[in-house]
Formats: structure tokens, sequence, C-alpha cells
């Protein structure tokens, strides 16, 4: 790190490069390097200070985001609350209803059917019956 910065500073006594340019170049090689005169300990105190502040950021983010949401999710489950509501009344209605129909149907069997015509009449035995009785 130490002989990049002095081909930097040589490269700018000899002409090749602007002093803007050595602060440009001797920048990035400060940020992909870092700076051999601070300590790993200094270094992890920054990057400890700057992971917090991160984290402050997105909590703060998340906060703003979740207040923004929560009149929506609030409004949406009152909805979902409502038609469900209306689903479980028509279910109850036609249930009642079913129940009505096989109430008054008069037939033995528990079906919605089409028993509330009379019976045939009872015309006595079948000839097959009555051959049968005879013999």
């Amino acid at each position: 790190m130490h002989n990049e910065r002095l081909q930097v500073l040589k490269m700018v006594e000899d002409g090749k490069i602007t002093v803007d340019e050595a602060t440009e170049l001797l920048a990035a090689l400060h940020a992909t390097g870092g700076d051999p005169g601070i300590s790993f300990e200094e270094r992890f105190k920054d990057f400890t200070k700057d992971m917090k502040e991160f984290a402050k950021d997105v909590t703060c983010k998340v906060n703003e985001l979740t207040k923004k949401a929560e009149p929506k999710i609030k409004e949406f489950t009152k909805t979902v609350a409502a038609k469900t509501a209306n689903i479980a009344d028509n279910i109850s209605n036609s249930l009642n209803e079913a129940i009505k129909n096989m109430e008054n149907c008069g037939c033995e069997c528990e079906c919605e059917c089409e028993c509330k015509e009379e019976a045939p009449a009872d015309n006595g035995p079948r000839p097959e019956e009555q051959k049968e009785s005879q013999e």
C-alpha cells in the first residue's frame, strides 16, 4: 500500500498525472485497502458504528412502512370479516330453507323430493300374487 502511494506521488512529480487525479487515486487506494496508519480496532469500531447507523435507518424505514400499512391492513380485515359474515348468513339461510322444505314434505324420506304427490292407489294384490295364494 505504501509503495502504491509513493508511485502516485512520483507520477505527479513526473507530470504524468495532475494533483486532482492523484487525489482521486489516493482516495481509491484508501477506500480499497484502508489507511495503514489506522489500527484494526479503530477500523472495527468504525465498522460497528456504521452498522449501528445502518440498523437504525432500517428500523426507521420498517416502522414507517408499518405505520403506512396498518390502516390498509385494518380495512382489509374489516372487509374480509364482513364478506365472511355475509357468506355465513347465506349458508345459514339456505340450510334453514332446506330444513323447512324437508319438514313440509310429509314423506318418510329425508330428502327434498317430489313426494308431495299422492301415493298411487292400492289396487289389491298383483295377478302373480293371487295365483300363489290360491295354490
